[in-house]
């Protein structure tokens, strides 16, 4: 009869395989870490309870933990516990020799299973290494069993087929419908001469050079009390094949009309707007692109919706009623960071100033291909603020909102494909073109970004960074040569290659008829109002 070896015991704290002679529940640098008298509790998962970590400091940064930090947690943890450098590679598998050099920061850890080990094995909440939980992949439905199959396929089609209609409704009437939405708050003030929603301490009394912008990082940040999945949101989530309602909003979008560009990415969430030393200054967490889209094209779904009900009645887009709005009055107040997840865009009129005046480009975007703002005129860049990838080091290199409208420019003006961090080094933004370029521009003033301020699309209340960015005419023509008429997102509407316009002339007249009559994005009327408003600042 063969029988089995016994089964190796493991350390009760880190779960590491203790050897034959040793009878203790832990394995050595566990007890020396813990100490003689100390339980094997197993080490804490983080992000189980809401007590700090050991390595819990500042609540605000100046960016978010990139990694590079590992040295620093090395030695504080080794400092925390007693550990020799030994005891400490003994933890975690590797030669002293090594934790020597990644103490003295002669060595790197780029590998991010590598880094999740150590997180989980130092009981450090993930990001503190500057990583992110995984965008989530899994189409997951909601509803109860019971109402699973109380609702047969063909219901669930039928449903769905009345949800893509709506949303295609909701593209084409976008700048209606916004109008409406913006009439449901009378008493919140306005960006300029636009429908977007601001307060009075969000933009400011004039245009701000991005320099003199203070982003911070908010260490310690509690989830989003409304995530798009609560009982009030059903109406704006279909069902799903089997008869129970999809669990997310974005979950319907991926099944049923997903756009060319629908991808779930790692971003910054704003959580606060305020000055500091007359200085404007912005903090963020994290949030995904995904959690945005779940509440903002949530309540715009529903809005259409409603209006459809009323066989599109245009008095309805005149005089809208709250009464068929249960997602938008859970939401409630639209300035209530907490309340909800708030990623911001950064949308940005970009001006060509030359001897012959001023001019400037618009995008046409596509419904077909992008989930937010399709079937509008735009300006021109306009991107969510979000790293360039989930790798951490990206986290804090691309916290910067000029570097966010750089990425943007060769993606929307040049028709380069995305920078995502993919070569394994953070973005090299004075040594890549046409990065190099437009920051030594703007090191010798030809190249001039200002802030209005924030504000949010009141159909959608998505975030919404309003700026302007003046490129005088040689830097301009020079970097943007190659400029695309068509890119991912929709066409361009600028000049042809060798004129002396960007496209459309800054010009009063131009502004009121675009303002007036054609269908723009709310944030493009605001940025373009209150560059007209500003011009004597901004043109110099």
């Amino acid at each position: 009869m063969t029988v089995a070896p016994p089964t190796p015991s493991l350390c009760t704290r880190c779960g590491t395989k203790l050897s034959r002679g040793n009878s203790d529940t832990m394995c050595s640098p566990c007890r020396r870490a813990v100490g003689p008298k100390a339980s094997g509790r197993p080490l804490r998962v983080p992000g189980t309870d809401t007590e700090p970590h050991w390595l819990a400091g500042d609540t605000e940064r100046s960016a978010p933990p990139d990694g590079s930090n590992l040295a620093d947690v090395l030695k504080a943890y080794r400092a925390l516990h007693k550990l020799k450098q030994q005891d400490l590679a003994d933890l975690l598998g590797y030669d002293q020799s090594y934790v020597s050099l990644l103490e003295r920061g002669k060595r790197n850890i780029r590998d991010m299973v590598e880094l999740r080990r150590l997180a989980h094995a130092l009981a450090l909440p993930e990001d503190e290494l500057g990583l992110l939980p995984p965008a989530e992949a899994a189409v997951t439905v909601g509803g109860s069993a019971g109402e699973t199959g109380e609702r047969s396929p063909l219901a669930a089609v039928d449903d769905q087929r009345r949800w893509r209609m709506t949303r295609r409704e909701l593209n084409r009437h976008r700048a209606d419908l916004t109008k409406a939405a913006a009439r449901l708050y009378p008493d919140v003030s306005r960006a300029g001469n636009s429908p977007v929603l601001t307060r009075e301490s969000w933009i400011w009394p004039k245009p701000v050079d991005f320099a003199d912008i203070e982003l911070a990082w908010l260490t310690q940040t509690s989830p989003p009390e409304v995530s798009g999945r609560e009982r009030q949101s059903e109406g704006v989530r279909p069902l799903a094949p089997h008869g129970a309602k999809f669990d997310r909003y974005t979950q319907a979008i991926r099944m049923i009309d997903r756009p060319s560009l629908f991808v779930n990415r790692p971003s910054f969430r704003l959580l606060d707007v305020a000055q500091t030393q007359g200085r404007p200054k912005l903090s963020f967490g994290y949030t995904t692109y995904f959690d945005m889209a779940d509440v903002c094209e949530g309540v715009a779904h529903e809005l259409a919706s409603a209006w459809l009900k009323t066989g599109s009645d245009p008095a309805w887009i005149g005089d809208p009623s709250w009464a068929e709005l249960p997602f938008r009055s859970l939401v409630g107040d639209p300035f209530d960071l907490a309340h909800r997840p708030l990623l911001p865009s950064i949308d940005t009129l970009t001006v060509r100033l030359g001897p012959d005046g001023a001019s400037f480009p618009l995008h046409h975007r596509s419904a077909s291909n992008v989930a937010l703002a399709g079937g509008t005129y735009h300006v021109m860049p306009a991107g969510v603020f979000q790293p360039s990838s989930v790798m951490p080091w990206d986290q804090s290199n691309d916290f910067n909102l000029w570097r966010n409208v750089l990425r943007e420019y060769a993606e929307e003006f040049l028709g380069d494909p995305e920078a995502d961090g993919s070569s394994g080094e953070p973005i090299d933004y004075d040594g890549t073109e046409p990065f190099r370029t437009l920051n030594q521009a703007r090191r010798e003033g030809k190249v001039r970004p200002y802030c209005f301020g924030i504000g949010l699309d009141p159909l959608t209340l998505a975030g919404e960074i309003l700026s302007v960015v003046v490129i005088d005419a040689d830097v301009y023509d020079s970097v943007f040569s190659g400029m695309v008429s068509r890119n991912s997102e929709g066409a361009v509407v600028a000049g042809s290659p060798g004129s002396s316009s960007a496209g459309i002339d800054f010009t009063e007249s131009n502004v009121r008829r675009l303002l007036d009559n054609e269908p723009l994005a709310s944030a493009a009327a605001a940025c373009l109002d209150l560059a007209w408003q500003h011009r004597g600042l901004i043109l110099g």
